[in-house]
């Protein structure tokens, strides 16, 4: 064999073995009086009881999850992985290794910056929770297969875009969480995915400044969800929400102007639609003002709104106070003030 094909061999041999070659501890829980076994430092995660409900991982120091870790010949409901500094996913570890997870998977509170093709494949849990990692980027494909999949996190990330093309065959999806991105726009057919009536998308706390008018063009999930609260817009674009039913359609904290009554009048319907004028540009709030009140008027829609707005109008009308997205990303600012405390005291 070559000397230099020999020497690249050693290197990836010593490279993997000193990317996985860590110990931990960690907890299950047990059915029943649900008991807790603890075991400490450790290389694999095994279970082969019958009693095992599930696995918990947390404050560990695991930069590379790797697929060596799992050992599990029998069913758990879940697996958690809680601030355990990781960056990286080992490919076919959720598509092969973890097939006895049963409810969830949650990797939260670690370091993680992208998210791979076929990560998540073939599993048959409801629920994924990546929330509050360093996710920039998500391939095409990562999650595919999933079909009893009903519920997805991904708050608290640092995604700039949103690819509908990551997902493949996920019919139950319900919920996806998206909040507390930086998200600019969304473009057309971005929603085709969700199937299932009643479903949730939140988004808010992005960057949004675009949307496009056929976002939810393939979209056929009915009574949806759609939370925009606090993000960048300044308009809606005509015919955006037409031909689908919504639940609650939430706009607040966005500097909107200029707002037609068009943006849903074609086979529309909307139960609760949540807008104020908090940041809103004056000059133009009060015709927007008017045409919302206009338009819930004449579409028996519920409205929520803040002090800042004056409907005329005698559709329902309720105040309600509006959060901020300040301290949302709390792990950062917390170290943060953390740290700047510690300057001041030895300083």
């Amino acid at each position: 064999m070559h000397l230099k094909t020999v020497a690249v061999l050693v290197l990836c041999f010593l490279q993997r073995s000193t990317t996985c070659d860590f110990r931990f501890d960690y907890t299950t829980t047990v059915h029943g009086k649900r008991e807790v076994n603890e075991y400490y430092d450790v290389k694999q995660i095994t279970v082969t009881s019958h009693n095992t409900f599930g696995v918990t991982i947390e404050n560990e120091y695991i930069p590379t999850l790797c697929c060596e870790v799992f050992n599990l010949k029998l069913d758990v409901e879940y697996i958690i992985f809680d601030n355990c500094w990781i960056e990286h996913i080992e490919e076919e570890c959720f598509s092969q290794k973890v097939q006895h997870i049963t409810s969830r998977i949650a990797i939260i509170n670690n370091k993680l910056t992208s998210i791979k093709s076929g990560t998540f494949t073939n599993l048959k849990v409801l629920s994924i929770d990546l929330k509050n990692n360093l996710i920039e980027v998500i391939e095409n494909e990562s999650f595919v297969n999933l079909t009893s999949l009903m519920f997805l996190d991904l708050s608290i990330n640092n995604l700039r875009t949103f690819n509908p093309k990551v997902f493949l065959n996920v019919p139950n999806l319900g919920t996806l969480m998206l909040q507390s991105n930086r998200i600019e726009s969304l473009e057309s057919n971005a929603l085709y995915f969700f199937r299932k009536d009643h479903s949730r998308l939140d988004m808010k706390c992005n960057e949004l400044t675009y949307i496009d008018k056929n976002v939810l063009g393939g979209m056929i999930s009915e009574n949806f969800y759609l939370e925009l609260h606090n993000n960048k817009l300044s308009s809606l674009p005509a015919g955006i929400f037409d031909h689908h039913s919504f639940s609650v359609i939430d706009v607040g904290q966005n500097p909107l102007k200029n707002v037609s009554k068009q943006f849903c009048s074609r086979n529309c319907t909307v139960q609760d639609f949540n807008f104020n004028c908090a940041g809103m540009d004056m000059e133009s709030m009060g015709q927007t003002v008017e045409n919302i009140g206009n338009w819930v008027e004449e579409n028996h829609v519920n409205l929520y709104t803040d002090d800042y707005c004056s409907f005329n109008t005698s559709a329902h009308l309720v105040n309600v106070g509006w959060s901020t997205c300040n301290g949302v990303r709390g792990v950062e600012g917390t170290w943060f003030w953390i740290y700047l405390g510690i300057l001041v005291i030895l300083f």
